[in-house]
């Protein structure tokens, strides 16, 4: 009997085994997972828009918080989301008190000084911060460059019917690419939650930050509040916009590639100050040894942060 129990389990093994290697043939569980988290992520972003339309509606006419801000400027800028949905101040302020506090015994390590290190570490901490304008600058660039293609499409879906929010969901269906499908699928969500239409447009170009796409948005409000012939302004805002992008690429022009290499150099201080520091035994017992030293290696931390700040706040670059 004992043998016969042990067959027959051995048999339902087998016969098990294989009928979830059947299934699991059949049926991709990649796919689920995918499409779960994309479900998720969808989930979520109509939650985050449904509550941008009543925070929205009331922030653009008072003045904006640290958090909305951070939100507007950097992470929905950078659209991050896209590939982090649950992105937001909280967790960018999280993500860098992580990298604060495990950046500080090493630097402390170097430097042996708490207040240089608390600069140098702080420093650290934006690294997301940076990563993030970096990903917003590029995403500028991007949609600059497709702007006229951009433009071309909406004068196309205006040919079918003379509505720009029209023409603006539909273009999502014409592979825009991102991050434009991304903004012009919120500003679409948003409008349809019962936005007003301008407000929407303000956010938008909020997301963008660039001043080719800020002339069409003003173009396209001033053409809704005076009802006027969208199709003879995308058509004259399409060549405009093409002749632009043509002198762009005569004159090499790129504050994005500017920006990255500003950010490089300024990194690239922190590697030379410190072998600079390390070259030298006097120069190390001088900064590293006496309050002196000390008082001066924090005093250049903190101009070498005021430096990263500045350069932070550059939002264009003269060619």
């Amino acid at each position: 009997m004992s043998y016969a129990m042990i067959i027959n389990s051995a048999l339902l093994f087998a016969v098990t085994v294989l009928l979830a290697y059947l299934i699991a043939g059949s049926v991709s569980f990649k796919r689920i997972i995918y499409s779960g988290l994309d479900r998720l992520g969808k989930e979520y972003r109509e939650r985050r828009l449904q509550r941008e339309v009543r925070r929205y509606s009331r922030t653009l006419s008072v003045k904006m918080s640290l958090a909305e801000k951070v939100e507007l400027f950097l992470i929905d800028k950078s659209n991050i989301r896209r590939y982090l949905p649950f992105m937001n101040f909280y967790s960018l302020c999280l993500l860098s008190f992580l990298i604060f506090a495990l950046t500080f015994n090493l630097v402390y390590r170097i430097l042996f000084f708490i207040p240089s290190t608390t600069v140098v570490c702080f420093l650290f901490s934006l690294t997301p911060v940076f990563l993030l304008d970096l990903m917003g600058r590029y995403n500028s660039e991007n949609i600059r460059r497709k702007l006229a293609e951009f433009i071309s499409v909406l004068n196309r879906w205006c040919a079918v019917k003379e509505d720009i929010f029209y023409a603006f969901e539909k273009s999502l269906e014409s592979g825009i690419g991102e991050p434009l499908n991304t903004f012009i699928r919120d500003m679409v969500i948003q409008v349809n939650r019962g936005i007003d239409p301008l407000d929407a447009l303000n956010m938008l170009q909020m997301k963008v930050d660039n001043p080719q796409f800020k002339d069409f948005i003003i173009n396209i409000k001033q053409n809704i509040k005076h009802r006027g012939n969208i199709r003879v302004l995308l058509t004259n805002l399409e060549n405009q916009f093409y002749k632009i992008e043509e002198e762009y690429n005569r004159r090499r022009i790129s504050t994005y590639r500017d920006r990255l290499l500003l950010y490089f150099v300024m990194f690239a201080v922190l590697l030379a100050g410190y072998y600079f520091l390390k070259l030298n035994d006097r120069v190390e017992k001088f900064y590293l040894g006496t309050v002196q030293g000390k008082s001066l290696l924090t005093l250049f931390s903190l101009l070498y942060a005021g430096g990263f700040y500045l350069t932070f706040r550059i939002t264009k670059f003269n060619h």
